[in-house]
Formats: structure tokens, sequence, C-alpha cells
């Protein structure tokens, strides 16, 4: 019996341990819990904030005026040889005093004439003084022919009759053919160049006639309309017998002026030789 008692002495002892044993651990496991829920729970420390850099853009330039690009040097021009001085030009002489002017003015007309021969043609003496009034007469349609500048001039037309009726002789043309033949042959350009060199001469007998100064070109000019409006006919024409004289029958031809009359009478042929000088004539003084 004291066997079973102490069996179950030794029984109680050992669940009481046991029991003791599971009350420490639930103590245990109760402090652990009680104890981490009221510790504070560390909050882990912050990181750093990343810094996202941006990436660095270069600065925009500034405008800047675009470098010119460097112009070609020149080639070397080749050196010429040096040109002569020019030889000075010749200056004409001086004029002659108008009453010792016919040699000067004879001498125009020689150039002018190139070597044609103009015989007795021309009245030497003041010869200048007797252009200026032959123009001028010749401008109002008259023809000086006792003081012109011209010599044989004096001559009347000549008539032909035929059936009775009186007719302008076509021979009576031939007394003029050295005057258009000679005026024909003439440079125009020549012409204008010895007029140039004589016009201060001429102007100033003009004015002995009563005109102001640098009015003789303008009576020149008249003149030379007057000849060129001078018709031209090619059939004899038809005269009138008056006393001792001979007239035109045709009133449109008698009426003219004696200038005009004078070219009709030297024939349509002549006539022509005449103005087709007087034309270049006078578009070489208007050059």
């Amino acid at each position: 019996m004291y066997q079973d008692d102490e069996q179950q002495s030794r029984s109680n002892i050992n669940q009481f341990a046991l029991i003791l044993v599971v009350l420490v651990m639930l103590a245990c496991v109760a402090g652990w819990y009680f104890f981490v829920r009221q510790a504070p729970t560390a909050e882990p420390e912050p990181l750093p904030p990343v810094v996202v850099q941006e990436p660095t853009l270069p600065e925009k330039p500034l405008p800047t005026e675009p470098v010119p690009e460097p112009e070609p040097e020149p080639e070397p021009v080749p050196e010429l040889p040096a040109e002569p001085e020019p030889e000075p030009i010749p200056q004409p002489d001086p004029l002659p005093a108008l009453d010792n002017s016919d040699v000067f003015a004879m001498e125009q007309v020689t150039t002018v004439a190139d070597g044609m021969q103009i015989g007795n043609a021309i009245n030497e003496d003041s010869l200048l003084r007797r252009i200026t009034v032959f123009v001028d007469n010749l401008a109002g349609g008259e023809v000086l022919r006792q003081q012109g500048p011209f010599t044989s001039m004096t001559e009347d037309f000549k008539a032909l009759e035929v059936n009775n009726s009186l007719y302008l002789d076509p021979e009576g043309y031939r007394r003029y053919d050295q005057y258009a033949e000679f005026l024909y042959r003439l440079e125009e350009e020549v012409l204008r160049d010895a007029y140039l060199r004589t016009e201060p001469l001429l102007d100033e007998a003009y004015q002995e006639l009563g005109y102001g100064p640098g009015r003789f070109r303008g009576t020149l000019l008249d003149a030379i309309e007057v000849l060129l409006r001078a018709p031209e006919y090619e059939q004899p024409l038809a005269l009138e017998s008056h006393s001792v004289n001979y007239q035109f029958a045709d009133p449109d031809v008698e009426n003219r002026s004696d200038a005009q009359k004078m070219m009709i009478r030297m024939g349509p042929d002549n006539a022509r030789k005449v103005k087709s000088l007087l034309r270049r004539f006078k578009a070489a003084l208007n050059e």
C-alpha cells in the first residue's frame, strides 16, 4: 500500500510538473505577445530622395552673321605698254578780215571742188559778200544775176517754134549743165565743213545788209527750200511772146518766183542734180 501511495505521489508530481511547464510556456507566449503588441513599431528610416538630374541642354547660340567667303584675289592684269600721248589737234588758222577774205574764200571753193575745173564760173571779187546778197535774194524768190557769185547767167531762155506754137527749147538746158554737174558731184560733208569754217565771215557780211547776228544760216535754209519746191516738167512747156520777151503760157508756171522758174528753165535733169546736192547738204548741216 505504501508503494501505491508512493506511485500515486510520483504521478501527481509529474502531472504538476507538466502543468507547470505548460503554464510557463503559456506565460512566455503571452508575455512575448504582449511585448510585441505594446512595443512601438520602428519605422524604417526614409531613404534619401533620388535626385533625377534633367539633361542639361546646351544654350542656344546667338545668331551670328555668316562669315563671308573671302573674295578671290583678282588675277593680275597684264601691264600694257604705255600708249603714246596723242598729238595735239592742230588749231585752225584764224579767219582773215572780211575785206581780205577773197583768197581764203577761193581756197574753200577749191577744197570743195576737189579737183573739178570750174573755170571762170565764180566771181572771185568780194565773193563772200556776193554769196550773202545772192542767198538773201534767193530766199525771197529772186535771182540776182549781175552781182551774184556766178558768171554767165545773163542769157535768156530760147524758144522753139513747132507748128506755129512756141515751146521752151530743150537745147537751152545745156547752158546750165556745167553748174548742175558741178553741184551734183560735190561731197556734202566737205561742203558743210567749208561752210562752217566760213560761216562767221558770211554772218558778218550778212549783218552789213542790216540783219542781226546769227541770221544767215536760217536765210540759207529758206533759200534751199524755195529751190526744192520748184516743180519738174518732163515735156516742153508752151510759151507766149510778149514784145521781145517770152512768158510761160501756163499761169501756174508763169506765176512762180524767178528762183523756181530758173530751176524749170534748166530742165528736169539738171534740176534733179541741183536738188540732190541741196538735200544732202541740208541733211549734213543738220547733223
